[in-house]
């Protein structure tokens, strides 16, 4: 199984996105800056950046246990309407002085999506942020973030998430791949001629950072390719993946915990599934897979902790992987 590689239609195969739900305990705070004085309660507030339908899932799963989520998106962001709070904030979940403002209300901070501003994240593990106290005190609050900034940073870059997998002590099979110079037209014109002696037709054109869902790739099945792959992803940095023929895709889902000095605990995966997309988009999914023996979904399972373990920080991954035409 080929953790890295792509679909026809461009799709990444390996995705994360993150939901911290388990958490350590830490030392509650009184009064979250936007309401001083407001005792946060016995039960944890978590900050979430995002608050679309993985969002909102979260939500369904915390208000049965009393646990708050204060949700930094758009006003009307679906997890807001399944999650009622006083604490929720208005505003781009890329937006740094958002960010702080609901760091300053939580007590800890996670992600619904990977692509924000991991630059204030970074800084508010580091330094944190101030809270003014009813009495007119201040206190510098720290909530721990998870999954980790770093983790957050490293995976919003496609090409240099794939590289430290490739480089890790953990064997992770990875498509071949190459960084394009992507500046000027005619250097990435010249960046194409060399993937194509390397790899081939067909061949994968995907932007580094910013693609979910199919968007941001180009299948390049000719040199008449070269001009709308560049033209259709210009300005991004890009980089080149080899094609993988692959015949089925496979996901697992791999909860990730560590103790409070950061060093990893324990990656347990949840059962391996088959999953059918259309248009880019997740329509199917089968467990068990179809035509898949037991021996590649448990593959499947140590392949995608052997992944998550490389990272850091506390949550649940999704990896997704190909089942290539020779059963690997």
């Amino acid at each position: 199984m080929h953790p890295i590689s792509h679909v026809s239609n461009g799709r990444q195969l390996l995705r994360f996105k993150s939901v911290s739900k388990h958490l350590s305990q830490q030392q509650r705070l009184m009064g979250p800056k936007a309401n001083p004085g407001d005792d946060m309660g016995g039960n944890p507030v978590i900050g979430l950046l995002g608050g679309g339908q993985l969002g909102r899932m979260l939500c369904e799963a915390a208000n049965p246990l009393a646990i708050d989520i204060a949700i930094l998106d758009d006003k009307n962001a679906p997890a807001k309407q399944a999650h009622n709070s006083n604490r929720h904030v208005t505003g781009s979940f890329k937006d740094p002085l958002r960010i702080r403002d609901l760091a300053a209300r939580s007590d800890y901070l996670s992600v619904e999506i990977e692509h924000v501003e991991t630059e204030v994240l970074e800084d508010i593990e580091k330094e944190g942020v101030e809270i003014d106290l009813a009495d007119g005190t201040t206190v510098i609050h720290r909530p721990p973030i998870h999954p980790s900034w770093k983790t957050i940073r490293l995976i919003q870059d496609k090409y240099l998430q794939k590289e430290h997998f490739r480089n890790s002590d953990k064997k992770i099979p990875i498509a071949d791949q190459v960084a394009i110079d992507s500046d000027t037209d005619t250097p990435a014109l010249e960046s194409l001629k060399c993937v194509l002696n390397k790899f081939g037709f067909p061949f994968m054109l995907k932007a580094r950072k910013g693609s979910y869902d199919g968007r941001g790739n180009y299948k390049v099945t000719s040199e008449d390719d070269f001009g709308p792959a560049l033209n259709a992803l210009k300005g991004l940095p890009l980089y080149a993946e080899k094609w993988a023929p692959f015949v089925k895709e496979l996901a697992v889902m791999v909860i990730r915990t560590e103790d409070d000095e950061g060093n990893l605990k324990s990656c347990v995966p949840y059962p391996t599934v088959e999953t059918i997309h259309e248009n880019s988009i997740c329509t199917k999914v089968f467990m068990p897979p179809r035509g898949v023996s037991e021996a590649i979904c448990e593959k499947a399972r140590e392949l995608a902790c052997n992944v998550i373990s490389t990272l850091w920080g506390r949550g649940v991954f999704a990896v997704e992987m190909f089942v290539m035409k020779d059963g690997e």
